[in-house]
């Protein structure tokens, strides 16, 4: 199946509730939403999102260099043909994982459409029948929060995830107060997305350490290597890293240094051939791992459902869940819009991801080839 187009579209989505992390507070966000045919009308789908300001790209940038570097090392090459194609997307541009990753998940899509069969097949097949997922608790006042995770605890949510960075002693006291609310049986993590100093927080994790947390995610920022090898020395509680792992080279580099205990896998930032890479090499060290969230819609939802499915070393509940938070998804049926009883998503049905985007939502795509002046 020869690439034939590649359709993009620029969508802005408002979230049900605001959610803040240690730089910023969103209502909404941009989203990336490709389609990539093939020669015979065959498509396959992908989302992505401005990681700004916790990462590099955001919407307009994937957009230039899909049209202008990616799009064109790859047209009419067979979609099957994956290594090529990423050697061909990494001679054409250094660096831009993220608009890679679209590509990458597309084609993916693309090829188990063509082949019948759902993506986790073509991924490695069934690991495991569900994606149990945590609930994710933003910044802001802590009544908030608290009340926040009462509730997700009273539906039936066995992990929770609490942003801090901000201030280290409200951090401390906000797990103190969720610890108690939720009891001893609840998984608990905390995520900083580099928010955090080494001299200021040490030993706030350390006292942190008393509430028994599964682990503390990027606390510092991805540049401060050294800083990693001292909390990876100092402290029981694991340090996942997520904003410094977008390649395999990246996760090698920390395993080198020893500053790293755990990794999320975002696979809007590594695409599904780097997730799998990451993973191995993840599992080759020891390292569990878990699928994150980039604020993705249902397509990208999907794509790490089937990704959680076939990858062995997912030690930790996912994070595949964020449609819940969107005020309206794109993906027919909203069927990952509403929150599942048990907090874990079953195996897709159909073909490919098995979603559809849905027909009365404008999302404006618009052809490269076009764009090109080709037919």
């Amino acid at each position: 199946m020869k690439i034939k187009d590649i359709l993009l579209s620029n969508k802005f989505i408002n979230f049900r509730h605001s959610y803040g992390i240690s730089s910023a507070t969103f209502t909404g966000e941009s989203f990336l939403i490709l389609k990539l045919l093939g020669e015979d009308g065959t498509f396959g789908l992908s989302d992505s999102v401005t990681s700004i300001p916790f990462g590099y790209e955001d919407v307009g940038t994937m957009i230039y260099i899909i049209q202008n570097h990616l799009f064109p090392a790859i047209l009419g090459i067979d979609s099957f043909d994956i290594e090529a194609i990423e050697t061909k997307m990494e001679k054409a541009t250094p660096g831009h994982p993220m608009a890679k990753a679209a590509i990458n998940i597309a084609l993916h899509d693309l090829n188990a459409k063509e082949l019948g069969i759902p993506l986790y097949q073509l991924l490695g097949g069934k690991y495991r029948h569900a994606v149990p997922f945590a609930g994710g608790i933003g910044i802001s006042e802590t009544e908030r929060m608290v009340k926040e995770a009462h509730d997700f605890v009273e539906n039936g949510c066995k992990t929770l995830k609490m942003k801090i960075g901000v201030d280290p002693k409200s951090d401390l006291e906000r797990v103190r107060e969720i610890r108690k609310v939720i009891g001893d049986e609840i998984n608990f993590r905390v995520d900083a997305n580099q928010g955090c100093n080494l001299t200021e927080y040490l030993p706030i994790f350390r006292k942190m350490e008393k509430y028994n947390l599964e682990s503390i995610e990027q606390p510092l920022p991805i540049w401060d290597l050294e800083g990693y090898q001292k909390l990876c020395w100092a402290l029981d509680t694991p340090i996942l890293i997520d904003e410094g792992i977008y390649t395999p080279h990246d996760l090698m580099t920390l395993i080198k240094f020893k500053a790293v205990d755990a990794v999320n896998i975002k696979i809007l930032k590594t695409g599904l051939t780097g997730g799998k890479q990451i993973a191995a090499i993840a599992e080759s060290a020891g390292l569990p791992c878990f699928v994150g969230s980039m604020f993705e819609t249902g397509i990208g939802t999907a794509a790490g459902i089937h990704f959680a499915l076939s990858t062995r070393n997912i030690a930790y509940d996912n994070e595949c869940a964020f449609p819940l938070m969107l005020a309206e998804d794109i993906v027919e049926g909203d069927i990952y819009s509403e929150t599942p009883k048990d907090y874990s998503w079953d195996l897709p049905k159909g073909v490919g991801l098995g979603i559809q985007l849905k027909s009365n939502v404008n999302l404006g795509l618009s052809s490269l080839k076009e764009q090109r002046g080709e037919k």
